[in-house]
Order: C-alpha cells, then structure tokens, then sequence
C-alpha cells in the first residue's frame, strides 16, 4: 500500500510540472485590423516550425490552441494572452506541450477571443 501511494505522488508531481505559462508575442507587428482574423500559417507544409499572423480589432484576452486529427489538444501557443489591438505572428515550433517533436500529420489551430464579437477560427497546417 505504501509503494502505491509514493508511485500515485511521483505521478502527480510530474504531471503538475507540465502546466504552461502564458505566452504569445507581446508586440504587435501591424496596425489594428477592422475584424479579428487569423491567416494560414506559413510555411504549410512544415518541418521545424510555422507562423501564423492573426489580427485583433480590440484590447482582448485570446488563445492559440493546437490540435491533432482527434481533436485533442497538443500544444497552446497563445495562452489567454492580453492583447492591445494590431496584428501579431505566434510561432509553433512543432512540439507537443511536454517538449517532444510531434510526428507529421495534420493539425488545426484554433484561435478564440474573449470578447462577444470575437469568432473562432482554424487553420490547417500539415507538418512533414
């Protein structure tokens, strides 16, 4: 009973070291767009990493979320991040949030705002 237990609190405490911090670029690289938008990332196909420049029309909170072909979640890139407006560039270097390379595939980028007239939006990217 004692093995069990130190095992399950080993497990916890590295599951707990995983958390992700907020991140995503700080400045804006474009002037205010007129709507929220995110373009297609580039490059698409990719083998290292990708860009993808998305706009905000409003001071908001907002979220990059990455997602394989089961719709479960690999990786945020933009993590509830404040946001003046303008336009940005987030980076994903083609890992998974524990740090290990994904393997090639599909994958969706989802952004969400935080605001009423903030719409999701998805990107497709392939890595290779």
């Amino acid at each position: 009973m004692k093995l069990l237990l130190v095992c399950f609190s080993v497990l916890l405490l590295f599951c707990s070291c995983v958390v992700e911090p907020t991140t995503g670029p700080d400045t804006a690289v474009g002037p205010p767009p007129s709507s929220f938008f995110m373009n297609q990332n580039y490059p698409n196909p990719f083998t290292d990493t990708t860009r993808v420049k998305y706009g905000v029309p409003s001071s908001t909170t907002l979220s990059i979320v990455v997602y394989d072909q089961f719709r479960e979640e690999v990786r945020t890139i933009v993590s509830n991040n404040s946001h003046a407006p303008g336009q940005y560039i987030a980076v994903w270097d083609g890992k998974d949030r524990r740090g290990f390379k994904v393997k090639s595939g599909t994958y969706y980028l989802e952004m969400k705002g935080y605001v009423p007239q903030a719409a999701i939006i998805f990107v497709t990217a392939v890595k290779q």
